[in-house]
Protein backbone atom coordinates (compact mmCIF):
# COMPACT_ATOMS: atom_id res chain seq x y z
CA UNK A 1 0.00 0.00 0.00
CA UNK A 2 1.28 3.37 -0.88
CA UNK A 3 1.10 6.41 1.35
CA UNK A 4 -1.69 8.02 -0.62
CA UNK A 5 -3.91 4.95 -0.34
CA UNK A 6 -3.44 4.71 3.43
CA UNK A 7 -4.28 8.42 3.84
CA UNK A 8 -7.50 8.04 1.82
CA UNK A 9 -8.37 4.93 3.82
CA UNK A 10 -7.83 6.84 7.07
CA UNK A 11 -9.98 9.68 5.84
CA UNK A 12 -12.83 7.27 5.12
CA UNK A 13 -12.74 5.79 8.60
CA UNK A 14 -12.46 9.16 10.40
CA UNK A 15 -14.68 12.16 10.41
CA UNK A 16 -13.30 14.41 7.68
CA UNK A 17 -13.83 17.61 9.65
CA UNK A 18 -12.69 16.69 13.12
CA UNK A 19 -10.47 13.76 12.40
CA UNK A 20 -12.16 11.74 15.19
CA UNK A 21 -12.71 8.07 14.60
CA UNK A 22 -16.46 7.31 14.70
CA UNK A 23 -17.87 3.85 15.06
CA UNK A 24 -21.43 3.52 13.97
CA UNK A 25 -21.88 -0.01 15.21
CA UNK A 26 -24.18 -0.46 18.19
CA UNK A 27 -22.61 -1.00 21.57
CA UNK A 28 -23.08 -4.55 22.75
CA UNK A 29 -24.55 -4.75 26.19
CA UNK A 30 -22.83 -7.06 28.61
CA UNK A 31 -25.50 -9.56 29.44
CA UNK A 32 -25.48 -11.13 32.88
CA UNK A 33 -24.58 -14.76 32.39
CA UNK A 34 -24.24 -17.41 35.06
CA UNK A 35 -22.64 -20.79 34.94
CA UNK A 36 -24.45 -23.95 35.92
CA UNK A 37 -22.57 -24.10 39.20
CA UNK A 38 -23.76 -20.61 40.09
CA UNK A 39 -27.37 -21.48 39.21
CA UNK A 40 -27.26 -24.64 41.33
CA UNK A 41 -25.63 -22.75 44.21
CA UNK A 42 -28.36 -20.08 44.12
CA UNK A 43 -31.10 -22.73 43.98
CA UNK A 44 -29.46 -24.62 46.86
CA UNK A 45 -29.22 -21.45 48.97
CA UNK A 46 -32.86 -20.60 48.23
CA UNK A 47 -33.93 -24.08 49.31
CA UNK A 48 -31.90 -23.76 52.52
CA UNK A 49 -33.38 -20.32 53.20
CA UNK A 50 -36.94 -21.47 52.53
CA UNK A 51 -36.45 -24.61 54.63
CA UNK A 52 -35.17 -22.62 57.58
CA UNK A 53 -38.10 -20.21 57.27
CA UNK A 54 -40.60 -23.05 57.16
CA UNK A 55 -38.86 -24.69 60.12
CA UNK A 56 -39.07 -21.48 62.13
CA UNK A 57 -42.77 -21.03 61.40
CA UNK A 58 -43.48 -24.71 62.14
CA UNK A 59 -41.65 -24.57 65.49
CA UNK A 60 -43.63 -21.48 66.51
CA UNK A 61 -46.85 -23.20 65.51
CA UNK A 62 -45.94 -26.29 67.53
CA UNK A 63 -45.01 -24.14 70.54
CA UNK A 64 -48.41 -22.44 70.36
CA UNK A 65 -50.21 -25.78 70.09
CA UNK A 66 -48.29 -27.16 73.09
CA UNK A 67 -49.27 -24.04 75.06
CA UNK A 68 -52.94 -24.63 74.24
CA UNK A 69 -52.65 -28.30 75.18
CA UNK A 70 -50.93 -27.42 78.46
CA UNK A 71 -53.66 -24.92 79.33
CA UNK A 72 -56.34 -27.52 78.59
CA UNK A 73 -54.56 -30.13 80.73
CA UNK A 74 -54.26 -27.69 83.65
CA UNK A 75 -58.02 -27.04 83.48
CA UNK A 76 -58.67 -30.78 83.44
CA UNK A 77 -56.30 -31.27 86.39
CA UNK A 78 -58.17 -28.65 88.45
CA UNK A 79 -61.47 -30.30 87.55
CA UNK A 80 -60.21 -33.74 88.59
CA UNK A 81 -58.78 -32.37 91.84
CA UNK A 82 -62.20 -30.87 92.66
CA UNK A 83 -63.92 -34.20 91.90
CA UNK A 84 -61.33 -36.00 94.08
CA UNK A 85 -61.98 -33.58 96.97
CA UNK A 86 -65.74 -34.16 96.70
CA UNK A 87 -65.30 -37.94 96.62
CA UNK A 88 -63.05 -37.89 99.69
CA UNK A 89 -65.67 -35.85 101.53
CA UNK A 90 -68.35 -38.32 100.48
CA UNK A 91 -66.25 -41.26 101.70
CA UNK A 92 -65.73 -39.52 105.03
CA UNK A 93 -69.50 -38.99 105.42
CA UNK A 94 -70.28 -42.57 104.43
CA UNK A 95 -67.78 -43.91 106.99
CA UNK A 96 -69.06 -41.70 109.82
CA UNK A 97 -69.85 -43.83 112.93
CA UNK A 98 -73.19 -42.07 113.59
CA UNK A 99 -74.40 -42.86 110.09
CA UNK A 100 -73.28 -46.49 110.29
CA UNK A 101 -75.03 -46.90 113.65
CA UNK A 102 -78.25 -45.40 112.30
CA UNK A 103 -78.20 -47.75 109.28
CA UNK A 104 -77.49 -50.76 111.53
CA UNK A 105 -80.41 -49.96 113.81
CA UNK A 106 -83.00 -48.92 111.20
CA UNK A 107 -82.33 -51.05 108.14
CA UNK A 108 -80.70 -54.12 109.63
CA UNK A 109 -82.56 -54.18 112.93
CA UNK A 110 -79.38 -54.40 115.01
CA UNK A 111 -79.12 -53.02 118.53
CA UNK A 112 -76.59 -52.76 121.33
CA UNK A 113 -75.82 -56.14 122.87
CA UNK A 114 -76.97 -56.88 126.40
CA UNK A 115 -74.56 -58.02 129.06
CA UNK A 116 -75.70 -61.68 128.67
CA UNK A 117 -74.84 -61.61 124.98
CA UNK A 118 -71.23 -60.55 125.53
CA UNK A 119 -68.80 -63.46 125.88
CA UNK A 120 -65.22 -62.77 126.90
CA UNK A 121 -62.70 -65.24 125.55
CA UNK A 122 -59.69 -66.30 127.67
Amino acid sequence: MTGAESVSKMKGSRNSMTGIHIRNSRIKKNRFRMTRKQVFLIIFLLIIFMGSGIGYVWSNFERTQIGYDLSQLKKEELKLMEINRKLRLEIATLKAPQRLQAIAEKKLGLRQPTSEQIIVLP
